[in-house]
């Protein structure tokens, strides 16, 4: 099965980042693990490791709702930075909204591939990973 070496988890809920934590590693889909409380630390993590290649996840999973800088706001930032990345990061918005909006907003936002509802399973992590 196919693994990727570095997971990003953006997200501010605890408790959903021990559940994710939990399912990404039933899901044995990723060598490595990094988490962000929010968008404003991890961003300034793409930006700092934004040309080394072996620093950068090959997956995103970005919460929407976030204190000090949103999914939203990070998605502005990021979108900045992106171009220079050394290798493809694939990115996944994910809510526990079941807002409509939110899910147009994501599908036409760049770089976003989807937007997923929390929480993602062990199949949908599987199916990700497969894909990339």
């Amino acid at each position: 099965m196919k693994k990727v070496n570095l997971l990003c988890v953006i997200d501010d809920d605890k408790v959903y980042t021990y559940l994710i934590k939990r399912i990404i590693e039933a899901a044995d889909v990723a060598d490595n693990l990094v988490f962000f409380e929010n968008g404003l630390d991890a961003l300034k993590y793409f930006d700092r490791h934004k040309e080394q290649a072996d620093k950068l996840p090959e997956l995103i999973l970005l919460d929407i709702n976030m204190p000090i800088l949103d999914g939203w706001q990070f998605m502005d930032a990021y979108s900045k930075i992106r171009s220079v990345f050394p290798k493809p990061v694939s990115l996944y918005m994910t809510s526990s909204s079941t807002d409509e909006e939110d899910y147009h907003r994501a599908q036409s936002t760049e770089h976003v591939l989807d937007l997923l509802r929390k929480p993602v399973s062990v199949n949908i992590l599987k199916s990700l990973v497969e894909t990339l």
